[in-house]
């Protein structure tokens, strides 16, 4: 969600931040069109993830809602919509993040809005329902203003770190059979405070594997394409985007990249990446959280990997 004030705890934060690395042109088209109709969703729309590539899940933060968007000529439209609560069928989750995975559907909250002065940061699961099947909270975090939790949410198969020799944070090579019951994958969540990245199991409890920082100074979205990790910032960062691989069984940034060229500074929460090319490129669309020119959706598009 946007800082409405700057706080003591975020001014130090990035104070000690260091200087952006010089970004590279969007690996893309330049041109952008909006992607929703006319004031369709509002404010608050912060989180998006491809289930397919003719099924998008987009959550708002306040009241939390979760859609299902299916495809309507060159704009998304809400085929299904649902209120959300915690797994005691009750609070309404500040819901930030969303992400589609073959372990099911997982949303990060940085706090209750029905007591918004309390950080809490939570990884929640849902099924069809609007209470939560499970719920996680999050180990490792830094105390943070509660509007500066968690921001964005991914999930990296097991597969691609057992493949990359991911290595944990003691720099032991990651087994995933050292974790019973975290499901195919490990999940990613980002902190908008600190932009820092960390990575949790999600067993009965959240095992902090590793973290790393983000290139940037906040974070506000994570989106795993497959081969690489991306975390996008908003206008406090010019909308711009840092990716990492796996190297030397950690997580290292390879390039950071401008927001293209035509779309707008402009409060974007939600980034998502299409899994089908087509053309050698891939659909990219982001969310603004203001629902500038009552627009909350624009898309453009990404080259598909070589």
């Amino acid at each position: 969600m946007r800082i409405k004030a700057i706080g003591v705890f975020t001014v130090l934060v990035l104070g000690l931040m260091a200087t952006p690395a010089q970004a590279s042109a969007w690996p893309g088209d330049s041109a952008i069109r909006t992607a929703d109709g006319s004031n369709v969703f509002g404010k608050n729309l912060s989180g998006l993830s491809f289930e397919s590539a003719n099924t998008l899940w987009a959550v708002k933060n306040s009241p939390a809602t979760l859609y299902r968007l299916t495809p309507s000529g060159s704009a998304w439209q809400i085929a299904q919509s649902r209120a959300l609560s915690f797994a005691d069928g009750q609070g309404d989750p500040d819901a930030e993040g969303v992400v589609s995975t073959p372990d099911g559907l997982f949303v990060v909250s940085e706090r209750d809005n029905d007591d918004e002065d309390v950080s809490a940061p939570t990884v929640l699961k849902y099924g069809t329902q609007s209470t939560a099947e499970q719920q996680w909270a999050l180990p490792g975090m830094p105390e943070t203003d509660p509007n500066e939790g968690p921001e964005g949410i991914a999930w990296v198969p097991d597969t691609f770190l057992t493949a990359q020799s991911f290595k944990d944070d003691t720099g032991k090579l990651y087994n995933p059979a050292d974790y019973a019951n975290h499901g195919s994958g490990l999940v990613a969540v980002g902190l908008e405070a600190t932009g820092e990245i960390y990575l949790y199991a999600l067993q009965s409890t959240a095992k902090l594997i590793a973290k790393f920082a983000s290139g940037q100074k906040q974070v506000m979205e994570l989106e795993f394409d497959g081969t690489r990790l991306w975390a996008t910032c908003d206008d406090h960062c010019g909308g711009r985007a840092t990716t990492f691989t796996i190297s030397g069984g950690k997580f290292k940034l390879t390039n950071t990249y401008d927001r293209p060229s035509k779309l707008p500074n402009l409060n974007l929460e939600g980034f998502a990446i299409s899994p089908s090319c087509i053309n050698g490129k891939r659909t990219a669309i982001w969310s603004d959280d203001d629902n500038t020119d009552k627009h909350a959706l624009r898309s453009g598009t990404l080259d598909c990997p070589a």
